[in-house]
């Protein structure tokens, strides 16, 4: 199980680093749905285990805590011309 699900967010730095570890290990999802449907386009199977999926779910509310829009990072990391 990767370190960024297991450790416990406190802090706006941490939460960013949580978000780009989700992305360049190719996990990134829209923090809008529940990690339990997410799924894998190339395999059309779950991305995550239900202990992954808990674990995702719990440090995406604490990205919420410490900072408001966490989207506008992600989309920096998917598509900087986005912005």
């Amino acid at each position: 199980m990767k370190t960024y699900m297991t450790t416990k967010i406190k802090s706006t730095k941490e939460a960013q680093k949580f978000i780009t570890e989700l992305y360049f290990d190719d996990n990134m999802y829209h923090f809008d749905e529940y990690a339990e449907n997410i799924v894998n386009f190339k395999t059309n199977e779950r991305a995550f285990t239900d202990e992954e999926c808990k674990l995702l779910d719990q440090r995406v509310n604490e990205v919420f805590e410490y900072i408001s829009d966490p989207f506008i990072l992600c989309l920096a990391l998917i598509d900087p011309e986005a912005l």
